[in-house]
């Protein structure tokens, strides 16, 4: 049990790792598109009025972009995020209801481990009683 807790842990620090990891991504991404578009413009032979004009457009056209692949990887790690919460919540419960069955069961063994003494108890003090009649009875025959 303190094993699988440990290993859900572990999987949950793995997954907040990629996590961050895809959000770095996805700003790089962001960066890159942006500086690249920028340099392309600036390097391309245009009136400085026209060129800014493209910049701007090109800029909000990658910001747009960026802010769209990053809601869309973003959304795809919450539902990741979400099946693996409901598995470690599944195999929890899973292992809580085996653990009650196990209690359980415990239980039921030890009242049959103590009606079991109980009855071999009463069967010893029987057969006692009975060996002690015979030794009784056979001890007044020899003697009479």
């Amino acid at each position: 049990m303190l094993k699988d807790y440990l290993q859900k842990v572990k999987d949950e620090k793995k997954k907040q790792e990629k996590k961050e990891a895809v959000a770095k991504v996805a700003t790089g991404l962001a960066v890159g598109t942006a500086v690249g578009l920028t340099a392309g413009i600036l390097l391309a032979p245009k009136a400085g009025k026209e060129t800014r004009k493209e910049i701007s457009e090109k800029a909000k056209n990658a910001l747009d972009k960026s802010k769209e692949e990053f809601h869309n990887i973003k959304e795809k790690v919450e539902d990741k995020v979400e099946d693996a919460r409901d598995k470690v919540s599944d195999k929890v419960e899973e292992k809580m209801q085996e653990k009650e069955a196990i209690e359980e069961a415990v239980v039921l063994g030890k009242d049959e481990i103590q009606d079991a003494v109980k009855e071999a108890k009463k069967d010893m003090k029987k057969a006692v009683k009975e060996s002690k009649e015979k030794i009784d009875k056979d001890t007044k025959v020899k003697k009479g």
